[in-house]
């Protein structure tokens, strides 16, 4: 077990801490809030399942068939292909605009964060999957397993109609298995590279044969006569392995529960974490049969999850820089295409990975592109810049951001605003040159000397870390 934070370490900056990594962050007053409830009723919240808003509906039998194709004239064919793809574009920003949501609404803040990072773990790709249903399914998937068993939750994605598609197990079959699920399985899902060997692969994609999907209606299905059903040897066991019974084999290998904490931790509290902090974490989770909770819980009430290894270290994703902004600005995401627009530049779009390790993350964000699409974004967000990039207008509600106060004093005004963008806070020097610079503009500062100031706070390598 790793050595519990010490109560004297639970502050205001271990409160925004704890929202800003197993959430989305939150404004000064919901960080204190959250604070009052003391690091165990703190923790309790985080991992407690809130009810989940109802999906968008998304009809398959509104969309015509394709059976029809072949007899078609090509430009009648052409129109028709457009009018589909044109379809599955707007269903599939209608579910991306509905997580982002979903990731705004405070009580569902923490489930989402879990479910972003299944979503990265189990990178799917709508791009090979075509279908905004399917990957719809495979995110509730993922939600309801969030803080569930991790044993579980493989077991369903093995069974996912878009992980099917996505890994090719839609065309895998007895005499003629596709390895590219077996391979992830091990590789990237469960044990990491070194601890399976070629073997284990094949023998793990016979095991798999037979399971398909029906596109249209996006259901799961087993097709018991192209199943391999013949002995099979896998990890120095030998039988008539199901696509389950390996799973299960997996998992009793130790390196199963490294692997996945050393990832847990990672994304929720730093890069290269010591040993003996992934040990103890992997230690808890074999001890619980591989339920995820007791593991997050021990993580967000570690002393080392509080250190300074950990705060304030970590480079905010596209997906948290959106919604961590939007949030503390207390105004509404990007809406429609804007939003894919925007996380496209930035290097995230949600249901797209750039491949099936999915996003890299951390330093990764950060390059002379996407540093410079950041900046645009926060920009555009408070009304400054191009107002046409994105496609959207500002909606920032600057009148619960400033007082009569404020607007006559450049200190408490720049005090107020880092303190709700930045929960690290800044330098002194830094401090002084943005007093400096807000000096300038004549008082009672106008909107557009705030906006301004905003955009100043925003452009700060503080504001690029959570």
């Amino acid at each position: 077990m790793l050595p519990p934070a010490k109560p004297k370490s639970w502050n205001h900056a271990a409160a925004a801490h704890l929202l800003g990594r197993a959430g989305f962050g939150a404004t000064p007053m919901e960080v204190v809030s959250f604070f009052k409830l003391g690091r165990a009723q703190a923790i309790q919240a985080v991992l407690t399942v809130p009810p989940v808003a109802e999906p968008p509906q998304l009809d398959p039998d509104d969309k015509p068939p394709y059976s029809g194709i072949a007899s078609m004239t090509p430009a009648d064919k052409l129109i028709f292909i457009k009018k589909n793809q044109q379809r599955d574009r707007l269903e599939l920003q209608t579910i991306r605009q509905w997580w982002i949501g979903q990731m705004l609404q405070p009580p569902s803040a923490f489930l989402e964060k879990a479910t972003l990072f299944w979503h990265g773990h189990f990178a799917t790709s709508v791009q090979k999957v075509k279908s905004a249903g399917m990957m719809l399914q495979q995110n509730q998937l993922l939600r309801k397993f969030a803080f569930g068993n991790f044993r579980d939750m493989v077991k369903a994605i093995s069974c996912d109609p878009a992980m099917v598609i996505w890994l090719d197990l839609q065309q895998s079959r007895n005499g003629a298995p596709n390895e590219n699920f077996a391979r992830e399985l091990m590789e990237l899902f469960t044990l990491g590279i070194g601890h399976y060997s070629e073997d284990d692969i094949k023998a793990s994609a016979r095991a798999f044969t037979g399971y398909r999907t029906q596109r249209r209606q996006g259901g799961f299905d087993y097709y018991e006569d192209q199943h391999d059903a013949t002995e099979k040897t896998f990890m120095g066991k030998t039988g008539r392995f199901s696509g389950d019974d390996i799973i299960d084999i997996i998992f009793q290998q130790p390196a199963c529960a490294t692997f996945i904490c050393e990832k847990l931790w990672t994304f929720y509290a730093s890069e290269n974490p010591e040993p003996g902090i992934v040990a103890g974490l992997a230690n808890t989770l074999r001890k619980s049969d591989y339920e995820l909770r007791p593991v997050m819980k021990e993580m967000f009430g570690s002393e080392a999850f509080y250190n300074a290894q950990s705060m304030g270290t970590q480079i905010k994703s596209p997906t948290q820089l959106v919604t961590q902004t939007c949030l503390t600005l207390e105004c509404p995401p990007p809406p429609g295409f804007s939003l894919k627009f925007i996380m496209t530049s930035l290097g995230q779009l949600l249901f797209a990975p750039p491949n099936v390790k999915g996003w890299d993350g951390n330093r990764a964000w950060i390059n002379t592109a996407t540093l410079a699409s950041r900046q645009q974004f926060t920009d555009a967000l408070v009304g400054l810049g191009d107002k046409q990039k994105g496609g959207f207008q500002s909606k920032v509600p600057l009148g619960k951001l400033v007082t009569n106060e404020t607007l006559n004093d450049s200190a408490k005004l720049i005090d107020d605003l880092t303190h709700r963008l930045i929960s690290t806070g800044i330098d002194q020097a830094t401090r002084a040159e943005l007093i400096a610079e807000t000096d300038k503009y004549p008082k009672p500062l106008s909107q557009t000397a705030v906006r301004e100031t905003l955009s100043r706070i925003m452009r700060l390598p503080e504001f690029q870390l959570v």
